[in-house]
């Protein structure tokens, strides 16, 4: 651990301590690799002599020295606002849905991949110049890319409606074959 000096520390012009910790009524102990936070530039209470302010400029004690102003308050250091813009970081709007819901409700059913699934099974069984096979391919790659449902049965749309696609693009290839003798 090393010992963090405050700016009342009587070691006049150290930060950090060295490799073995000091301990004094104004060090902190702190974990080797831990972030340290020293106080900002401004006056403060000379630790050699109580009568006196000293200039810390944020990391170690300066030479510049002034006397006090006479009140009868206690001394309150005058800190050094730092150069440069200023701003605060706002909170962000926290979503409490999930991000694969995409809403509040549960939506099981998609349109389009029961369609596309329908329509591929029937470019199987009757096929008429492959007006089933483009529309199952129409219908697949619709519910591929938006298929409807949420969470888990959104998987499960985009799954039939791929498996749906690979059955239509077969059929129209055996459609176009026996249309235009291609095969």
């Amino acid at each position: 651990m090393a010992a963090v000096p405050l700016p009342a520390d009587t070691r006049a012009g150290t930060v950090g301590g060295g490799d073995a910790p000091v301990a004094s009524r104004s060090t902190i102990p702190v974990p080797r690799g831990a972030p340290v936070t020293l106080p900002a530039a401004g006056w403060f209470p000379d630790p050699q002599d109580a009568s006196r302010l000293r200039w810390w400029d944020g990391h170690a004690w300066g030479a510049a020295t002034r006397v006090p102003p006479s009140r009868s308050e206690p001394v309150v250091p005058v800190v050094v606002a730092p150069v440069g813009p200023s701003f605060s970081v706002q909170p962000a709007v926290l979503r409490t849905t999930s991000w694969a819901s995409g809403g509040t409700g549960v939506h099981r059913f998609s349109v389009y991949a029961f369609a596309a699934v329908v329509l591929a099974a029937a470019s199987i069984v009757v096929n008429p110049w492959g007006v089933c096979s483009a529309a199952g391919l129409f219908a697949g790659v619709v519910g591929v890319f938006h298929p409807g449902a949420t969470g888990g049965w959104r998987v499960l749309a985009r799954s039939a409606s791929a498996s749906a696609l690979v059955v239509a693009v077969a059929t129209a290839a055996v459609a176009a074959s026996a249309q235009f003798h291609l095969f």
